[in-house]
């Protein structure tokens, strides 16, 4: 069962823990309770599914090494399905280990043992840096009237009214493959081989599936300027910026 702290004055920021060594956790734990964040610590993967459904987290500390799947796999989920930043925490300290934890999706990568004040300070300049750049990017996306936006880091479109929908990986992947050719069609076949999708049946309507949650998703905002094309292609039609 997870452990779940009480509401601190830093209520808003939540902090999810995933971490099998026990010891461990309840020190992380205890430390950035006092710094003043909500904090949940689960041991496993499978239990990291359940709390990231029941709730938002502001920042993850995720273990690689867990007993039930790799802390990788788990990353990868959580950048494609939620909006927490991901901090990984591992014994994997290999130049190989943390590129393939920023592949993987990790904002921040720190190899244990790790002292706690630094491990504080990491989290809070994340999430500060986090914050100005959001606010950076409204302003901009005020300023440019008519423009739609990609934001890498929050995997999020941006509607020109300012109304933000969360993308998975594939479909933020489609939408930046769609700006390159503004107006235009990009062929089917160099989407799909883009996206890693065979050219199969399956293939095909993998892609399908991806435009029908996209435009599912842009109904509530007033649809998407996207574009099917007779000769076997899609198009956007209209500025999209990526940032």
């Amino acid at each position: 069962m997870a452990e779940q702290q009480p509401p601190t004055e830093k209520d808003a920021l939540k902090l999810l823990i995933v971490e099998d060594d026990a010891d461990l956790a309840q020190s992380l734990s205890m430390y950035m309770k006092l710094e003043g964040y909500a904090v949940t610590v689960v041991g496993t993967a499978g239990k990291c599914y359940v709390e990231t459904d029941r709730m938002q987290f502001d920042l993850t500390i995720l273990d690689l090494s867990l007993p039930d799947q790799d802390g990788l796999v788990l990353a990868r989920y959580l950048r494609s399905n939620t909006r927490t930043l991901v901090l990984m925490l591992s014994a994997r300290s290999t130049i190989d280990d943390r590129k393939m934890g920023y592949e993987a999706g990790a904002h921040l990568y720190i190899a244990k043992p790790v002292d706690l004040a630094e491990l504080a300070t990491s989290i809070a300049t994340l999430i500060s840096a986090t914050s100005e750049s959001l606010q950076a990017e409204s302003r901009s996306d005020g300023e440019q009237e008519g423009g739609w936006s990609l934001l890498r880091l929050e995997n999020e479109l941006v509607s020109p009214s300012g109304e933000r929908t969360h993308l998975t990986t594939k479909e933020w992947e489609l939408l930046k493959l769609l700006s390159e050719s503004c107006n235009a069609a990009v062929p089917r076949k160099k989407l799909m081989t883009e996206l890693e999708y065979p050219n199969t049946e399956y293939g095909h309507r993998a892609l399908e599936s991806i435009l029908y949650r996209l435009r599912r998703k842009a109904a509530e905002t007033g649809g998407l300027p996207l574009k099917t094309y007779h000769a076997g292609g899609y198009g956007f039609m209209a500025p999209l910026t990526v940032r």
